[in-house]
């Protein structure tokens, strides 16, 4: 028989499922204040991103900078998680999922995409903060193809 994750564990993974659901709220938001208070802003920090061509980004600064670029070219812009894993593992936790993003291009252009999720955190002080995002885009099947079809991820969710 499984054994019951503790209370404590419980609660340690309600607050990492909190931390990853502000990062995508200030990710929609593009408010760059709220995501740094969500990241860690150190020097080894790590983003792999955007899914449609992803570039690694290392680095608080290089975050940053990459984000304040990377929104000015949207008029709308919303990514969300669906998270399908939550792992704690004393100061370290991560989190997998399918993310969905919608975009809307200055230039009016309007794409979506569904995406693989991976968020780890760590526990400084009580709080969870990000220190790596990667995103990875989930191909689509061409059309009439039994191939590519998505294959529902199983993991354990701890609530």
């Amino acid at each position: 028989m499984a054994k019951r994750p503790s209370a404590k564990a419980s609660s340690e993974a309600n607050k990492v499922k909190a931390a990853n659901n502000a990062y995508y709220k200030a990710l929609s938001a593009r408010d760059m204040c709220a995501m740094a208070k969500v990241w860690s802003c150190a020097p080894n920090n790590i983003l792999i991103a955007p899914p449609t061509n992803p570039i690694t980004h290392i680095g608080w600064e290089a975050i940053r900078r990459n984000w304040e670029g990377y929104w000015s070219t949207f008029s709308r812009f919303s990514v969300s998680m669906v998270v399908t894993t939550v792992n704690v593992n004393g100061p370290v936790a991560w989190v997998h999922g399918i993310e969905t993003s919608h975009r809307r291009a200055k230039s009016g252009d309007v794409t979506h995409s569904r995406n693989y999720g991976t968020n780890i955190f760590v526990n400084r002080d009580g709080s969870w903060l990000l220190e790596f995002h990667q995103s990875v885009l989930i191909p689509e099947a061409p059309e009439g193809s039994n191939r590519g079809r998505t294959i529902p991820l199983i993991g354990r969710s701890q609530h």
